[in-house]
């Protein structure tokens, strides 16, 4: 009733979704005003598309289960063995966790990745054989992950014949606001916002519920009492009905007297006529909470069977509960009314004795009931506790997981207990809240039931956490205090915390010269040991000496995958960039490790990849790629938290570089303004002043550039430190000529005896451009030449065509490598200088196609369709086409 723009919107949100237009409706509103009854209307509205249907509702008692809420939507579909084989293929097995079907132990760390990206892909994997309406209820309610996963699911909808409707109670404060103000602001998005009953909607009701004409002053008075919300006015009328209230004008006092009672006075009244067994079965529905079956119904409320079953059919006939199944009641808020009847020391014991009912169900389920009850130091209820925490780790909800702990840590353990439960919370909490680790990993580092080999473990991932969510500059030393602490017989442990301690005071400091020569020796072939040898591969590389070994190290760190599965994302890297930076391939290391991370489930991973790959890309000259890779990292690396200003600035010093390089100098200016005032720490601080340096040349800004830039330079490798390259510059562009001269000597000295050909290479095209010296420009070219650094060649070609006299050829070669790097600023001055030799050059670069293009473009050439591409590139379906499509049209064009 009332609600025909309502059902229209519903509608129209269908008709949209199932075309592939991607809609989310959000039916919003407060308690009792009738967004469940529309939720059903949407289902009728989904059933008339053929649309396979999927339902789930929250529950406060379920709030901390590991996607409970994504559970409830998908079980019933993957109960046949050959269905559940088809939807959990590919992309959509690391869901497999999800929903307890894979006994293969997983590796610590944060799962909730892999579970959302698992999850969209059965979503989409259902969708596949026809159009599919999710449904959930009361949203506020549902866990964290299921609400990740909606979320994500959200940004991915579009082209998948997916219709997601959801209710959301308003006027509350709930915990994930964050979250569901997610969902509400997607651009996807529908808000269905009921308002009451009008007068004429509350008199077709009162006449379909109440026999005989019902007069206009009584309507009017059942309209005033309840404002015209739907639940407040049947129940008003069951009471009116159940009392034989006649709907007449003498009788609008009686409906006055009766309102003001409201739901939860007219439902004790009620509960108060049934029998003893009908109120104990009201309350252990109320504490056990939607769902529970009969017999466990019966064992709390401490009645039989079949005593139990009449009690639900009197509560059923009384509007209580729902007829149908599974028994629950007709609203949360009669629920709320029969559970808060309960004292508060009573509700305790009530979840104590469902507990203990429930011995033998899944972890998560006892413990939604011990969280509720008082602390005794019961073994069992720790026991219970951590085996839940275990569970929700494993499906990918760290949350919960913590959540489970820390009770679990207050009941308390035993004494011998404790260390291992702060380890376990700990390593959660650095997944979400590394402040919070810190404090409980210190409790396991200092507590003196700690044995040693927990020490160990503690000690390493504090020292871990220390560096990315510590004090500035703590990790170092506290990293010197635990190492001394290690038993003798840890050698591999001690390797580690020696490889983090210098790390990390490379990283605060961003001096190369850290804290003198590690004179550690590398021994055996342990994680500690691949952690050591690439921290000492990388030391070598900063300082400039010794390339060889600085590989040979590097290469040791990598061997074996040994160093990508134990670190998520600190050592590989630093290996991969000396392997890089000594002009070694480092092979698939990065596509490993973007996969490994998708696999596992690690933001930290999957950002440090999509970094590093983005860096790789400007250093081999793919621009356009190096930026979705950067834009992407910078994006995860605020998702995931941690200290903003140490691994932020790494990505946006990089970005800003690809930016200047691509020619984008007016968005390489607003993203520097944007971002100019994040606080920055050690090596960010000197990355950022080298790209906003490197901008302002661009702009032809060379005092400001120059001011940026450290008289003395860095003693470092200037492959790494290039303050006196970029020096160089910046006097040349002032005019001061014989101190840039000096200083680009400097700097090709240096690189020379590093040896790396394309660091060797950059210092001869910068010393030959300062002093229009045309041999050591064809050098530069000549060792450019035959590395992977495309845009560096290009511009030692272009360098060496404005100084000879025969500069067409060079110019064409250069002109081309521009093109397919992307660097359209260098194309338009190379064009420019042709077009001043009477060339012909076209206004527009042709079209190229970038790195990932070229991959997916060769994919679907050898037969791969848009799902198998998105599945191998992390991509939605959706993505895949209209890339594909994009890509066409280039050739087209081209």
């Amino acid at each position: 009733m009332d609600r025909e723009r309502e059902v229209a919107a519903l509608r129209d949100a269908a008709a949209e979704a199932f075309a592939g237009g991607a809609r989310l409706v959000m039916i919003e509103g407060p308690a009792g005003i009738g967004k469940s009854r529309l939720l059903t209307e949407a289902r009728r509205i989904a059933d008339e598309h053929g649309a396979l249907g999927l339902t789930a509702r929250g529950s406060q008692l379920e709030k901390e289960f590991g996607f409970g809420a994504a559970r409830q939507l998908f079980e019933a579909l993957l109960t046949d063995p050959e269905a559940r084989g088809r939807l959990l293929s590919g992309a959509a097995a690391s869901a497999t966790a999800v929903f307890d079907l894979t006994s293969e132990p997983q590796a610590p760390g944060d799962h909730t990745f892999a579970a959302l990206h698992g999850l969209y892909w059965l979503t989409t994997n259902a969708a596949a054989a026809g159009p599919l309406a999710i449904v959930v209820d009361d949203l506020q309610w549902c866990d964290t992950g299921s609400l990740r996963f909606l979320a994500y699911l959200a940004r991915r909808l579009e082209g998948l014949p997916v219709l997601v409707v959801a209710t959301l109670r308003t006027g509350e404060q709930y915990e994930d606001e964050a979250l569901l103000a997610e969902l509400q602001l997607d651009p996807a998005t529908t808000a269905v916002r009921p308002g009451p009953l009008s007068l004429a909607g509350v008199g077709d009701l009162v006449r379909a519920e109440l026999e005989g004409e019902a007069e206009d002053v009584f309507i009017a008075a059942c309209h005033r009492t309840t404002s015209g919300n739907p639940l407040l006015l049947r129940q008003l009328l069951r009471a009116l009905e159940s009392s034989g209230v006649r709907p007449t004008a003498a009788h609008a006092g009686t409906v006055t007297a009766i309102g003001s009672r409201a739901v939860s006075s007219m439902v004790l009244i009620r509960l108060r006529r049934m029998p003893a067994s009908g109120i104990a079965v009201a309350r252990a529905i109320a504490v056990l909470g939607d769902g529970a079956g009969l017999p466990t119904i019966a064992a709390l409320a401490q009645v039989d069977e079949p005593e139990a079953a009449l009690a639900v059919a009197a509560l059923a006939r009384a509007e209580v509960v729902r007829h149908e199944y599974p028994i629950g009641f007709v609203h949360p808020l009669v629920r709320d009314a029969v559970y808060q009847d309960l004292p508060p020391g009573e509700r305790q014991l009530q979840h104590e004795r469902a507990a203990r009912v429930l011995a033998g169900a899944a972890p998560e389920q006892i413990a939604a009931h011990l969280l509720q009850i008082p602390e005794r130091g019961d073994p069992w209820v720790v026991e219970v506790l951590r085996a839940a925490a275990d569970t929700a780790q494993r499906r990918g909800a760290p949350d919960g997981a913590a959540t489970y702990l820390r009770r679990a840590l207050a009941e308390p353990p035993e004494p011998r207990l404790r260390p291992a439960v702060l380890l376990a919370l700990g390593q959660v909490e650095t997944l979400r809240d590394g402040r919070a680790a810190i404090a409980h990993l210190r409790e396991a580092y200092d507590d003196p039931w700690t044995d040693p080999a927990t020490f160990a473990g503690v000690a390493r991932m504090l020292i871990h956490t220390l560096i990315f969510a510590g004090p500035e500059g703590n990790a170092p030393a506290f990293a010197r205090r635990a190492s001394a602490r290690l038993a003798a017989e840890f050698v591999d442990e001690r390797m580690a915390m020696t490889a983090l301690e210098r790390i990390a005071a490379y990283m605060y400091s961003g001096e190369a010269y850290v804290a003198g020569d590690l004179d550690t020796e590398i021994t055996g072939d342990g994680l500690g040991a691949r952690m050591l040898a690439a921290c000492r591969g990388w030391e070598l590389l900063a300082r400039g000496r010794q390339r060889e070994e600085a590989i040979r190290l590097a290469t040791f760190a990598l061997e074996n995958g040994s160093l990508l599965d134990g670190d998520p994302g600190l050592f590989w890297v630093i290996a991969g960039v000396v392997l890089e930076d000594t002009d070694v391939d480092a092979g698939t290391l990065w596509d490993d490790a973007l996969a490994q991370g998708h696999t596992r489930g690690s933001l930290f991973t999957v950002l440090a990849a999509q970094l590093w790959m983005g860096w790789r890309d400007w250093q081999r000259g793919d621009l356009p790629e190096a930026v979705q890779h950067l834009v992407a990292a910078n994006e995860q690396s605020l998702a995931w938290g941690g200290v903003p200003a140490l691994g932020i600035s790494y990505g946006e010093a990089f970005l800003i570089r690809v930016l200047v390089d691509q020619g984008r100098l007016a968005d390489a200016r607003a993203f520097v303004d944007a971002n100019v005032h994040r606080p920055r720490v050690g090596d960010g601080i000197r990355l950022v002043n080298q790209a906003h340096a490197y901008l302002l040349m661009a702009e032809g800004r060379h005092a400001e550039a120059l001011a940026l830039l450290p008289a003395a330079p860095p003693a470092g490798n200037p492959q790494w430190f290039e303050e006196r390259g970029l020096r160089a510059v910046a006097l040349a562009g002032l005019g001061r000529t014989a101190e840039a001269v000096a200083a680009a000597e400097d700097d090709l000295a240096h690189m020379r005896a590093w040896g790396a050909r394309r660091a060797v290479g950059r210092a001869l095209r910068i010393a030959g451009e300062i002093a229009g010296d045309a041999d050591r420009l064809r050098e530069a070219v000549d060792l450019l030449a035959a590395t992977t650094a495309r845009l560096e060649h290009t511009r030692a070609l272009f360098a060496l065509g404005r100084v000879v006299d025969d500069p067409a050829d060079r110019l064409r070669e250069a002109l081309k490598l521009a093109e397919e790097c992307g660097a359209l600023g260098l194309r338009a001055q190379i064009a420019a200088a042709l077009i001043a030799l009477g060339e012909d050059v076209p206004a527009e670069p042709p079209v190229q196609l970038t790195t990932g293009e070229r991959r997916m473009l060769a994919l679907a050439e050898g037969g791969a369709d848009e799902r198998e591409i998105a599945q191998a590139l992390f991509l939605t379906p959706h993505t895949v086409r209209d890339a594909l499509a994009a890509i066409r049209r280039k050739q087209a064009a081209g």
